[in-house]
């Protein structure tokens, strides 16, 4: 026969087992597109991933699968298929899908990276929000590399005609163009360090950790940066809608905690703080640094102009009033400008 004291205790426990709610854990799969020891991963997933478990006191458990489960153009198709839960895709894939948030790439309108980042999710949220752009996932947020400069493996650039005659190594159309208006040619290719090492190219429009990821510092001799940075590349991060919605109400509250401007902090910084790291290389190797002047500035802002323009007419297409959020996203970049440590 159970006591009264064990069947008092029993239904306590069992009181208290109902009265609770009981949440199994969550395994969210996030793709990793990108090299491991890339700014990409170092500065933005992992870092995320690890908080987000340590803030569910590791109710949700974030896996990484060893190779990534979709070409870095299909993210976007893979997460919506619900091959993987979480991933980024740089703008570039999804450019006629997103059209608004691609402003943040234009150059030379951001002081760094961390204000590019905090400056275009914020005018996400006052202004782009209802163009509903990305339909079909739970957005989570954008963030921005650290900003481009010019790399280059023997002449300096200080002027615009020192454009002339080169060939730069770029990573998306939209910097090729840029370039081709310098009056450079853009070249093209799957790996940056073949074409740098092996003197195919001139240069390489890229951000300082290409010096360490992709080994060269020891064959670029002469760096020019850029006020506002020599474009920026823009990084939608995202997570399969329905996984999102089956979350108990705690654990979205996480993801929406961690979601927002806490990315675009988190990736604006972390891809910065790996771009840094490339200092002592830039001594070490007696690589020359400067700056641009103000009489090149002009030229090449004069020869980019066309971006915001281009940028006014898919604004307009979306129903956005595209001069107030250009003049919104601009004083916001120089606002937060000392977010970046």
């Amino acid at each position: 026969m159970i006591s009264r004291a064990k069947r008092i205790l029993a239904g306590g426990a069992l009181a208290l087992c109902l009265a609770a709610p009981a949440y199994a854990d969550v395994t969210l799969t996030m793709n990793v597109a990108m090299p491991r020891a890339s700014s990409f991963f170092v500065g933005l997933q992992q870092p995320w991933a690890q908080m987000v478990e340590a803030q569910s006191n590791g109710r949700i458990k974030v896996i990484m699968p060893a190779a990534t489960l979709a070409p870095l153009a299909r993210q976007w198709e893979m997460v919506t298929s619900g091959i993987a839960d979480v991933a980024e895709t740089p703008s570039e894939y999804i450019r006629d899908r997103a059209k608004l948030p691609i402003l943040a790439e234009i150059p030379f309108l951001a002081p760094n990276g961390v204000a590019n980042s905090v400056a275009i999710w914020r005018t996400y949220e006052k202004f782009f929000a209802p163009a509903n752009e990305h339909k079909g996932v739970h957005l989570l947020g954008f963030w921005t590399t650290g900003g481009n400069n010019l790399q280059t493996l023997k002449r300096p650039v200080t002027k615009i005609e020192d454009f002339q005659g080169l060939k730069i190594w770029t990573a998306t159309p939209k910097m090729a163009t840029t370039i081709q208006n310098f009056g450079a040619t853009p070249v093209s290719a799957s790996n940056m360090y073949d074409v740098m090492s092996g003197g195919i190219v001139d240069g390489a429009v890229a951000g300082k950790g290409a010096l360490i990821s992709f080994q060269l510092a020891r064959y670029t001799r002469e760096i020019t940066y850029f006020p506002g940075q020599l474009g920026y590349t823009l990084q939608t991060f995202f997570m399969n809608e329905q996984k999102y919605k089956s979350l108990a109400p705690e654990d979205r509250a996480i993801i929406d905690k961690l979601s927002g401007e806490a990315v675009a902090m988190l990736g604006g910084q972390g891809f910065i703080d790996q771009d840094n790291l490339a200092d002592p290389l830039i001594k070490e190797n007696g690589i020359n640094t400067r700056v641009a002047g103000p009489e090149l500035m002009k030229i090449l802002e004069d020869r980019v102009g066309f971006y915001k323009e281009n940028w006014l007419a898919d604004a307009k297409s979306r129903g956005i009033d595209g001069q107030a959020a250009y003049d919104f996203y601009i004083k916001t970049a120089q606002e937060t400008a000392s977010l970046m440590k």
